[in-house]
């Protein structure tokens, strides 16, 4: 007794359906030409100038208003690295970071992510005053000589500076400069505090 025909017999062709290549082509040019756009309004200013490049730019804002930073912090930002001042006198670097040392649980323990916050706060009082570093060779020549700013509180639920303590402004030397200076980052100023923690 022969099976009945059914649509999804093996031996049974399957339906075709022909796209034109034209349509193809003509719809993956709409979307790379969009993709171009919103891509060309959120990257900093360069030779590619597009056609309605300004107006496109508010639409780019409002349908993909995430941009790039949304996932990374620019490396060229400057950096506060906070420093505590020790009983002798010396100055010696505080920071708790890299977070994925074995100290930090190898990321797993987020006290050193707390740090950076601290430190802001502490940038955001009233009376801060920032000493120029930009002529000291190194941050500890810099606060030898810094002025205090008005003392604060360190309202941190968990504080890590406390006592004589100062953040330090450093700026990523740029990369077409990395053989003309020493180190990876050039002082900027710094700020000094009297810190009392809670």
């Amino acid at each position: 007794m022969p099976l009945p025909d059914f649509p999804w017999r093996a031996d049974t062709p399957a339906p075709r359906s022909r796209t034109p290549r034209l349509w193809i082509t003509l719809v993956t040019a709409v979307w790379a030409l969009a993709a171009l756009y919103v891509a060309q309004a959120f990257l900093p200013p360069n030779v590619i100038k597009l056609p309605g490049q300004k107006k496109v730019h508010q639409v780019a804002l409002a349908v993909a208003p995430q941009g790039w930073a949304f996932f990374t912090k620019s490396p060229r930002e400057p950096v506060h690295v906070p420093f505590r001042q020790l009983a002798d006198g010396t100055w010696s670097d505080a920071r708790i970071s890299p977070h994925s040392k074995p100290s930090n649980a190898f990321g797993l323990d987020r006290a050193s992510r707390s740090q950076g916050i601290e430190g802001a706060l502490m940038v955001r009082k009233d009376g801060i005053r920032w000493n120029d570093c930009s002529d000291a060779s190194s941050a500890e020549e810099c606060l030898k000589g810094a002025k205090l700013s008005k003392p604060v509180t360190n309202t941190s639920p968990a504080p890590s500076l406390c006592g004589r303590a100062a953040l330090v402004e450093m700026k990523p030397v740029p990369f077409a400069w990395r053989d003309l200076m020493k180190g990876s980052h050039s002082i900027e100023r710094a700020a000094v505090w009297d810190v009392t923690c809670k």
